[in-house]
């Protein structure tokens, strides 16, 4: 039922957006590169200003790096604000790294400071294991490609289009899972995080992308889009409610005929 709802959000937060144009919309997707590295020498700059290599927080602990543009206001603050709330909740302790990545090359590590203190009002307790970075178009491309996170920069609308998800990384900076969406558990993490810790690569992630590209107006579902998402979710409840019972019929009528013979 959760896979179930969260494909529900999707389509109906993709029914009441703009979409992007076609073009772009098949540059952007999610490729799983699964026990890959990733490159420890792209440098960066922190939110202090500071150059800093990846590999500067490989061998530690387990690590998830998230893409982000730090002048969107759509997708981009959920994404971030619920992980933080999330390993900020029970049963996501243990020790881990946060990497927030921009994509866009004109992001400032002052701006990435700004955005700091207003995506982690969430992680009182977790902040300094946050590190939000900003880089130049070579570095930024080339972790792009090595997570496969594929992103498109639309002229017209002046925005990124890319995916909502995560990546986890081992300590030593391979891929270890991936999270697709924006609906993480404190339970979930806490798993992800202590497989990563002991090196072990999940399985591939279910593939239920939703696109980050004129989301919803201030980043939230609307009066609307919450009204068609409740009477969506409760006809595909009767409709499952009535495919079981007739598979229940179904199953009763086998078995009295075999009865019978």
């Amino acid at each position: 039922m959760r896979m179930l709802a969260c494909w529900l959000v999707f389509a109906t937060a993709c029914a009441a957006a703009q979409a992007p144009p076609r073009d772009i919309a098949a540059r952007v997707g999610f490729d799983q590169h699964l026990g890959k590295p990733i490159p420890p020498g792209l440098t960066f700059h922190d939110d202090k200003g500071a150059a800093v290599q990846l590999g500067t927080y490989f061998g530690r602990s387990p690590l998830l790096l998230v893409f982000a543009y730090f002048g969107c206001s759509n997708l981009c603050p959920t994404v971030i604000g619920n992980l933080a709330g999330a390993l900020e909740g029970d049963g996501a302790a243990g020790p881990y790294q946060v990497i927030v990545v921009s994509i866009d090359p004109g992001d400032s590590p002052v701006l990435a400071a700004e955005k700091k203190s207003v995506y982690l009002s969430a992680a009182q307790r977790s902040g300094n294991r946050w590190h939000l970075l900003t880089g130049g178009p070579t570095d930024i491309a080339a972790l792009a490609e090595a997570a496969g996170f594929r992103y498109a920069y639309d002229d017209a609308s002046h925005q990124y289009a890319h995916p909502a998800g995560l990546v986890v990384l081992t300590p030593q900076g391979s891929i270890a899972r991936y999270f697709f969406g924006f609906d993480y558990t404190p339970g979930e993490l806490h798993a992800a995080l202590e497989a990563a810790a002991e090196r072990r690569i999940d399985s591939p992630a279910q593939r239920l992308l939703l696109l980050c590209f004129h989301f919803a107006p201030a980043g939230k579902y609307s009066s609307a889009i919450l009204a068609a998402l409740r009477w969506t979710v409760l006809a595909a409840c009767i409709g499952l409610a009535v495919a079981f019972a007739a598979g229940r019929r179904s199953l009763y009528r086998i078995g009295a005929r075999r009865r019978r013979d």
